[in-house]
């Protein structure tokens, strides 16, 4: 005979088991509903930053997001840009000149020691205002760490290793590339401008450097071309190529680089393709060290006193400012100009 009272506890016991199951069931189910909830709270806040957010490339082709200041970042893998930003270290002379001209000066912190202009940049330096980099090639960590920049701009002369170090440290870094014409150049300040929330101001800036240049190319375009040699550096010898910035300048200047055919952008040459090549115009930087005129350049290479360009005195010192691709690469264009041609434009 079946004893009632186990049939009682067995069903009992089955009820419990089933009320376990569906407890854990609804458990289960509650803490699927609440991760599924945070995933789609996730996909919102990044699908509203992202409308309200612009996504770029650097000169080194890494993804840069660039979000308002106030607006929740994106949960991706990029580099986040605050804009406008408060703190600004740059890593070049070109960026901090633009980043002036642009209005910015009151949120760089930090330049390098080769930053001297606008005046302002000297005044914050001679006051101890602005921290200064001695190396742009490999970052000085401890200064950088202490100025705490929320953007770091550098050019591609820094490596990608090292924009990667700054990047550990939780510093966001957009690499600059001035490239090799001047849509790139125009193209570099118009990113410095997209990551520092002047755009506007960028773009007008680039409106005014093609018209100037423009008008520059026009008034000497029914000129005979002169052959240029850029003297970039003297041991070795080296100067520009084709795909260079500064053999932008000097074609926008109506002159002919006698190493334009050369498809790098600051190759080695050898001082008998120089004479060989016999260039109308020689050309160096200011505080180009060895060399500061004529004499100081022939006592290296004393075999070009046969090209034409010593012989008939074009040999020039530009400006250190000339081979800095931001705000003034009209003006050097204009001087480049009336060192090849002898005229004022």
């Amino acid at each position: 005979m079946v004893n009632p009272t186990m049939i009682a506890e067995k069903k009992l016991l089955a009820l419990l088991s089933i009320i376990l199951i569906v407890g854990a069931i609804s458990i289960y189910n509650l803490y699927a509903i609440f991760q599924l909830n945070q995933k789609v709270e996730e996909l919102n806040v990044n699908l509203n930053a992202m409308v309200v957010s612009e996504v770029i490339k650097d000169g080194y082709g890494r993804t840069i997001i660039v979000v308002p200041q106030g607006v929740k970042a994106p949960h991706i893998s990029a580099t986040i840009v605050k804009t406008p930003p408060k703190r600004i270290a740059s890593f070049a002379p070109s960026i901090t000149e633009t980043l002036f001209f642009l209005g910015l000066g009151d949120k760089v912190v930090a330049v390098t020691k080769w930053c001297n202009w606008p005046q302002e940049v000297l005044d914050k330096k001679k006051m101890g205002n602005l921290t200064v980099f001695e190396n742009i090639v490999e970052p000085e960590i401890e200064k950088a760490v202490a100025v705490n920049p929320d953007l770091i701009l550098v050019t591609t002369l820094m490596k990608p290793e090292s924009v990667a170090k700054l990047e550990t440290l939780g510093f966001p870094v957009v690499v600059i590339d001035y490239g090799k014409n001047l849509n790139d150049i125009y193209a570099a300040i118009r990113l410095i401008g997209k990551v520092t929330g002047t755009n506007e101001r960028a773009e007008n800036l680039i409106v005014d450097l093609e018209r100037n240049i423009t008008k520059i190319s026009n008034a000497i375009a029914g000129l005979p071309k002169q052959k240029v040699f850029w003297i970039s550096w003297h041991d070795p010898l080296m100067s520009a190529g084709g795909p260079s910035w500064i053999n932008a300048l000097i074609q926008a200047a109506g002159g002919e680089n006698i190493f334009n055919d050369v498809n790098i952008a600051w190759p080695t040459v050898s001082p008998e393709e120089v004479l060989i090549r016999n260039p109308d115009v020689i050309l160096f930087s200011e505080g180009h060290p060895g060399i500061s005129n004529v004499n100081d350049l022939l006592k290296l290479f004393p075999a070009w006193a046969e090209t034409k360009a010593v012989k008939e005195g074009k040999v020039f010192a530009v400006p250190e400012f000339v081979i800095r691709p931001g705000p003034r690469v009209a003006e050097a264009v204009k001087i480049l100009a009336k060192l090849i041609y002898g005229i004022e434009i």
